[in-house]
């Protein structure tokens, strides 16, 4: 009879418990309106400090459940957007508090991969079409097409040397006002995206990524090796390319001092080697592999895997940086 009280107790008092706490919900969108899928959203206790997160699923929506009531700061930091921030968000007990957040874009625009259309394209559900693998009149994939920026299937492993993340270091500390695409420079050696084309020929295959300057590089077919002399060095390198099968295989050497190696802002040598393995499986997907080699800032061979979507019924539009570059004024570093 104790037992069966006791039971009854409980059964009471756990509902109760939980109705003494309360739950924010709402929505995140991009500075356009579009739902941002896979955003972190924050809240802190104003006199805990304690912290709960939720992660916004389709439509953008989150839903932060069993909250104690009080007062939070709630914040969300993502890629290519300002931070946001609203305090004194009150926490009812046993009522749901409804937060909509709209954010806004930053000012490093189209920089260093930021932007948001690089964020927009990330988080955006693709649905690439199905279909075989197209090919050109003598057999080969054709890798002709608009993609979406490359999905990290496997990021591999680096291990920088000390001068190398020295470097990087100093670089990110000084608020990466030297980052070459914050001068209308192309990008990082192993960066694409967010949108980038492929045009091939039987001789060539032009890239081309839509947010940066010139934004365009050929991969030579109808070369077997490098020019044994340049007379100088390249932003993408000499990029001389074969087939494995189905398989591209592109050589990338000779690069400036000047390019950074990826987007955490590592540096090369002038040792830097560069394989990429293309491979179109299907009509949707593009899968790019990358072998890093530079003796000079990695103890050994860096292997990355990406995967692209096609982004059907996209273009790449005109893209002058210089024209409105919004992101020299606040490159003053520290």
């Amino acid at each position: 009879m104790r037992i069966s009280r006791l039971l009854c107790l409980l059964t009471l008092l756990v509902p109760a418990a939980f109705a003494q706490n309360g739950s924010i919900a709402g929505a995140v969108l991009f500075p356009k309106g579009e739902p941002f899928t896979g955003a972190v959203v924050q809240i802190k206790n104003a006199s805990t400090g304690a912290t709960l997160k939720a992660t916004t699923a389709a439509g953008g929506k989150y839903t932060i459940a069993d909250v104690p009531p009080g007062n939070y700061e709630l914040t969300v930091n993502m890629r290519g957007v300002l931070p946001y921030t609203q305090k004194d968000v009150a926490i009812t007990a046993a009522k749901t508090t409804d937060v909509n957040i709209r954010l806004k874009e930053g000012t490093q625009l189209s920089t260093l991969g930021e932007d948001a259309l690089g964020a927009i394209a990330d988080a955006k559900l693709h649905r690439p079409p199905s279909g075989p693998t197209p090919r050109m009149p003598d057999g080969k994939p054709d890798l002709s097409g608009v993609w979406w920026r490359p999905a990290v299937a496997d990021p591999g492993k680096p291990e920088w040397l000390p001068n190398a993340v020295a470097i990087a270091n100093q670089r990110r500390g000084n608020n990466n006002a030297d980052s070459p695409m914050a001068h209308c420079l192309p990008s990082a050696v192993t960066r694409m995206g967010p949108l980038f084309q492929f045009s091939q020929t039987k001789d060539a295959i032009v890239v081309i990524n839509d947010d940066e300057s010139p934004g365009f590089h050929q991969i030579r077919l109808n070369r077997t090796a490098h020019p044994k002399e340049l007379d100088f060095d390249l932003w993408y390198g000499d990029s001389v390319g074969r087939w494995e099968d189905d398989t591209l295989v592109v050589d990338r050497v000779t690069f400036k001092d000047e390019v950074w190696l990826d987007e955490e802002a590592h540096p090369h040598s002038e040792k830097l080697h560069v394989v990429e393995r293309f491979r179109r499986p299907d009509l949707g997907h593009l899968e790019r592999t990358v072998t890093v080699e530079d003796p000079g800032v990695l103890a050994k061979p860096w292997v990355l895997k990406q995967v692209s979507d096609l982004a059907a019924g996209e273009e790449i539009r005109e893209f002058i940086c210089a024209e409105n570059n919004k992101d020299v004024a606040h490159m003053v570093g520290k």
